[in-house]
């Protein structure tokens, strides 16, 4: 039977509202598993509960390591009464990730079938437009034995495959039918058939739309500390009258465990050469982790995107562009100038590329801040920034206390098989449980009450959301939502005059982030435990099958507006920082505690704090002063973050504060009389499980790093605190999977007594 779907361009025509009269807006939730916990130490539990749903058969439950690209392992399948559930098999310092399935997504069945037999598997679509790519990226793969029959996922309506199972010479008695389905499984059937009788021997579908949640839970886990460096590039234009402003972010981020490297982009500047600099930036620093764009820097534009609307059909902005490292991008296919924003247009080498998926995963983790053309405000462009930069601080700093709670402004509903404010239920859950999440209007009552997060979807133009927000209320009122999600047809192009994501960012009072959540989804759960928003939508951006993504599952144009540094709990740093010189050539520091309840402290040392610090405490000191018995000679700069236990609705977390930074001069008398405080070597050729020799000629915390030639980090190896003398390390050839790397060149970092030293490594296997 052909699909009740309703074309989203009949849903999302600008200022008209939809919400659908057979669903609820309880059921409406049910899309979502909005699940929660709560942790224990000894013995160490996670318990989990989540919002009852009477309509549901059952529960799965998955758990994999955050490294893991798939999940690992069913551990629970509980009735659809359930409410709860417990997880004894973890560890305190650890966080593990979980997906909660009301329905599934992947689909498994086994036939058994007589060798030799011929059969015919047939797939259909009722909508027609198969099962990838636009709704989900799903697909399916027939196989018997090892041996492929079919597979794919773009077929139209229907595609069949007739095949004889086995051979004489390797018999096969079963077929194995996998589905990964799109968003819409409730269009897809399939089935398989014997030839000579016309028996149907198995079929499957129509399926339940995606219902779902996710949480990165741990106990006592440590908040993420070693950021690697932001990439800071500015429009030049916007540099100088901002000069102060920029060096506190600077000093902002370094204060927040990262290193920076600063490039000024002079206006105009092509997006290839943009492209090349970043480059060759990581090449120079392969721990670049981070790209934060700042003012009106090119925006590439990418792809032929076939989005609700035909007059919007071409290039969209894309910024991933900038993040994605290893690819090519080419500029000679796409031929569209069908768009009524020339901005679309895109024609062969016109300079924007042909791509609309991703070519490879996003490597860096990517931000913007432009508020250039934004004329319905009343302040010009620097003014805007200047008040974004402001904001940034005071948030980061501690000085908000921001109310930790959820708001969701739903004006769409449901859209057969898709609810998109349950990415708001799913993510604010996860980080504040289910009570502090309230549905209502953003206006006015982002006027007068604070939002840590606040998710709006409506009827969509470049400059409004329809009943949550247009790009005037921006300009002329003062909201207290910090970080925001928005859905609504045309914001994926967000490089218009006066656009509505980019408008949040200039807002008084406290928005510092805004995505267009909904095509696909966005996945924020891992900053209830401590993770800056960039890795979120770094893990958004290149979601393939991990997550449910959705229609616009990694095309070109997902992008997050807004500081890709920031964290959900900052709190104030340690005051009055003291630095002393001791008789016999150690420094002594001395701080006040923050105003706020603190497990203990950590010290770092840098000789150039924008190469970022290295701890020099292994354990948490509990009191208010460290000393120094090996300081460097030359100025020596010295920071502390107090670590506080932080407890969300995903457990607990040791969370960090900005750091407190202060510089002493010290005399070469009192350092070691050697050339270099240490020293590395290997051989080479290398291979897996060889020696690595380390000599240091002062105790300190040493950790070796390993990267590839194209500069992303393979295995990090933490010695932790070593004394002074020789030490042999050795890395085996494996990844922080524990998979073994390509033979190859390897580039060896070490950490060690606040210096650095590298080495290049020939892997040989």
């Amino acid at each position: 039977m052909k699909s009740a779907r309703i074309p989203f361009l009949a849903l999302f025509v600008p200022g008209l509202l939809f919400l659908s009269p057979a669903m609820s807006r309880g059921a409406l939730r049910d899309y979502a598993v909005e699940v929660s916990a709560t942790v224990q130490e000894s013995p160490p539990r996670i318990d989990f509960s989540w919002v009852a749903d009477p309509s549901a058969e059952e529960y799965r439950i998955f758990r994999k390591s955050m490294d893991d690209s798939v999940w690992t392992g069913l551990i629970a399948v509980l009735g659809g009464s359930a409410t709860s559930f417990e997880d004894t098999d973890v560890l305190v310092g650890e966080a593990y990730e979980y997906s909660f399935r009301k329905t599934p997504r992947f689909i498994s069945d086994t036939v058994a079938v007589l060798s030799g037999t011929s059969v015919t598997f047939s797939i259909k679509d009722s909508w027609g437009d198969g099962i990838c790519c636009a709704n989900g990226l799903g697909s399916f793969k027939v196989s018997g034995c090892d041996v492929v029959y079919d597979s794919g996922g773009s077929f139209g309506f229907s595609k069949s495959t007739s095949f004889i199972l086995g051979t004489p010479e390797n018999p096969c008695s079963e077929v194995v039918v996998d589905i990964t389905l799109d968003i819409f499984g409730e269009e897809t059937t399939w089935s398989l058939v014997e030839d000579a009788t016309g028996d149907t021997l198995m079929g499957g579908g129509p399926y339940s739309a995606p219902k779902f949640g996710h949480i990165f839970a741990g106990i006592r886990y440590p908040a993420p500390e070693d950021l690697g460096t932001v990439l800071l590039l500015v429009d030049e234009p916007v540099a100088a009258p901002l000069a102060l402003e920029l060096e506190r972010l600077e000093l902002d981020l370094v204060r927040d465990g990262y290193g920076v490297r600063r490039h000024d982009v002079p206006d105009g500047t092509p997006v290839t050469s943009v492209k090349d600099l970043i480059l060759s930036e990581r090449q120079a620093d392969p721990e670049i982790s981070t790209l934060f764009l700042f003012g009106n820097v090119e925006v590439p534009y990418s792809g032929d995107v076939r989005g609700a609307h035909s007059n919007h059909y071409g290039a969209w902005p894309a910024d991933v562009y900038y993040g994605e490292l290893d690819a090519a991008w080419t500029d000679s296919i796409v031929n569209n100038t069908t768009a009524s924003r020339t901005a679309n247009h895109n024609v062969p080498g016109d300079g924007k590329f042909d791509q609309t998926f991703l070519p490879s995963d996003v490597d860096l983790q990517v931000g913007r801040v432009d508020l250039s053309r934004m004329f319905t405000f009343p302040e010009d462009e620097v003014a805007l920034l200047r008040r974004y930069l402001n904001k940034d601080h005071a948030f980061r700093s501690g000085e908000w206390k921001v109310t930790r709670r959820g708001r969701i402004n739903d004006n769409v509903g449901e859209l057969s098989g898709t609810a998109y404010a349950c990415i708001g239920w799913r993510n604010f859950t996860a980080m504040f449980g289910p009570g502090p999440t309230r549905i209502g209007d953003w206006i006015p009552t982002l006027e007068t009450k604070d939002y840590l997060w606040a998710y709006g979807c409506g009827g969509g133009s470049y400059t409004s959301c329809a009943g949550v927000a247009t790009t005037t209320d921006f300009a002329t009122r003062t909201l207290y939502g910090v970080f925001t999600m928005m859905m609504g047809s045309y914001f994926g192009d967000w490089d218009s005059s006066n656009n509505l994501l980019r408008a949040a960012l200039g807002c008084e009072g406290y928005p510092l982030s805004c995505c267009w959540a909904g095509r696909p989804a966005w996945h924020f759960h891992h900053m209830a435990l401590g993770h800056p928003i960039g890795y979120s939508t770094q893990l958004t951006q290149n979601n393939h099958t991990l997550y449910m993504i959705g229609y616009g599952g990694r095309q070109i144009h997902i992008a997050l507006m807004g500081d890709p540094t920031l964290k959900l709990h900052p709190f104030g740093p340690p005051g009055n920082l003291r630095l002393e010189a001791q008789s016999g050539g150690s420094i002594k520091l001395s701080w006040d505690p923050p105003d706020s309840s603190i497990a203990g402290y950590h010290v770092y040392r840098s000789q150039d704090i924008r190469e970022g610090f290295v701890r020099l405490t292994s354990d948490m000191v509990t009191d208010t002063t460290y000393v120094d018995s090996s300081p460097v000679a030359g100025w020596g700069n010295y920071m502390v973050r107090a670590v506080r236990l932080e407890t969300t609705a995903s457990g607990t977390y040791l969370n960090l504060s900005p750091g407190q930074i202060d510089s002493i001069e010290v005399s070469a008398d009192v350092t070691l009389k050697s050339q270099a405080a240490a020293h590395l070597s290997a051989p080479n050729p290398f291979l897996a499980g060889s020696k690595i020799m380390l000599t240091l000629a002062r105790p300190g915390r040493t950790v070796l790093k390993v990267y590839d030639a194209t500069g992303r980090l393979v295995r990090t190896l933490d010695a932790g605190q070593l004394a002074s003398g020789s030490h042999r390390l050795e890395w085996d050839g494996k990844d922080q999977r524990g998979l073994n790397v390509q033979a190859g060149v390897y580039f060896c970092r070490m950490l060690a007594g606040g210096e650095t030293l590298s080495r290049k490594l020939v892997l040989v296997r």
